[in-house]
C-alpha cells in the first residue's frame, strides 16, 4: 500500500516551522488518547482525484489560540471566526503542500475549502483512518488521513 501519511506530515512539520518557527514530530498518540479536550478545533479538507477522501485535522483550544497568537501577533481569548479563518488558511497550506508532494508521486489531487468546526467532542466521522499524531511545544495535534485510490 501506497504511504499517504509522510506528505502530511512532511507538509505539516515544513509549515510550522516557516510559519510559526515551531518544531512538530511524531508522538505515540497515547498521551493524546488519553488527554480529556475541553474544546477543540477541528478542520476537514476534501481530497479530489487520483485520490479521494477526507483529511481531518485536530487541534485543542490551547494550541489553536497560540498558533493564531504566533501568527498574528494578537492575544486571542476565545475561539471566533478570525481564530477559525486563520486556522484554516494554516491547513490549506499544509493539505496544499502535501498534495503537490503527491503530484511529484504522479497522483494529481486538487484540495476542497475546509470546513471548520469547533467542539467539545470530536466529531462523527466513523472509523479512524489513518492518523498521524504529533507532538509540538504549545501542544498535541492529530491528522486523520482517509484516502483512497479512485475507483474507476
Amino acid at each position: 500500500m501506497t504511504d499517504f501519511v509522510h506528505p502530511f506530515f512532511k507538509a505539516t512539520q515544513e509549515v510550522f516551522r516557516l510559519m510559526l518557527d515551531l518544531d512538530i514530530q511524531k508522538s505515540s498518540g497515547e498521551a493524546q488518547a488519553n488527554e480529556t479536550l475541553d474544546k477543540a478545533v477541528y478542520v476537514s479538507i476534501g481530497i479530489v482525484g487520483d485520490l479521494e477522501g477526507t483529511i481531518h485535522y485536530c487541534f485543542p483550544e490551547s494550541m489553536t489560540l497560540e498558533m493564531v497568537r504566533i501568527l498574528s501577533g494578537m492575544e486571542m481569548a476565545e475561539l471566533d471566526d478570525f481564530v477559525a479563518s486563520a486556522l484554516s488558511e494554516i491547513v490549506n497550506i499544509i493539505s496544499g503542500n502535501a498534495v503537490t508532494d503527491l503530484f511529484e508521486n504522479h497522483y494529481t489531487c486538487d484540495i476542497l475549502p475546509p470546513a471548520v468546526e469547533v467542539s467539545e467532542r470530536r466529531p462523527e466521522w466513523g472509523a479512524k483512518g489513518n492518523v498521524l499524531p504529533l507532538q509540538t511545544d504549545i501542544g498535541p495535534m492529530e491528522v486523520d488521513i482517509r484516502l483512497a485510490r479512485k475507483s474507476a
